[in-house]
């Protein structure tokens, strides 16, 4: 697939409008190479923002290849266990941007849609009713590449059941994934 064909694919996906990965490698198919953000792709133009301040517009045509320099991962999110206690504590402290952080990247957009359409407050109250009343145990993890599945435990009263959740890993970091 030709490189004008691919790039608006990858814009899509990539330019995010909470993303704040840093800077771009742009090698023009002169092979001249310009480091700069991606800030917007309409019609076969990029604009690039340099280090300067300035935006550069280049035609999709001119550009070669594209590196996307991605954060570090997290500490936070190393293992499927500590993601999922970062994600329990966010749910009980009613930290929404903490509690979607530990989502994967597809399922946070579409957490971030059920919390507009609930509000905010409605949805804390039911983040914190669903996650409070109950004890929760890790009961095990099994991880098989970039993907793990963790067996818990909840109780509450005399009644417990065992569950599933899955995680994927996503730029080094353990994300939880919803079951649909």
């Amino acid at each position: 697939m030709k490189m004008n064909r691919l790039l608006p694919i990858l814009l899509l996906g990539l330019l995010l409008p909470h993303r704040a990965w840093g800077d771009e490698i742009i090698q023009l198919v002169d092979k001249t190479k310009i480091v700069g953000t991606l800030v917007h792709y309409f019609d076969g133009v990029l604009t690039v923002r340099l280090p300067n301040g300035t935006d550069l517009k280049l035609p999709a045509t001119k550009v070669g290849q594209i590196q996307f320099k991605l954060p570090k991962p997290r500490a936070a999110f190393s293992t499927p266990k500590k993601s999922y206690e970062r994600l329990r504590k966010a749910a009980l402290k009613g930290d929404l941007a903490g509690y979607l952080d530990c989502h994967s990247t597809y399922y946070q957009m579409f957490l971030h849609h059920q919390v507009e359409l609930a509000t905010p407050a409605k949805f804390i109250k039911r983040l914190k009713k669903e996650w409070g009343d109950v004890q929760l145990e890790v009961v095990g993890t099994k991880t098989k590449g970039n993907t793990a599945v963790m067996k818990v435990r909840r109780t509450k009263g005399s009644d417990s059941q065992e569950g599933e959740l899955r995680f994927i890993k996503e730029n080094g970091e353990w994300k939880m994934i919803l079951p649909l």
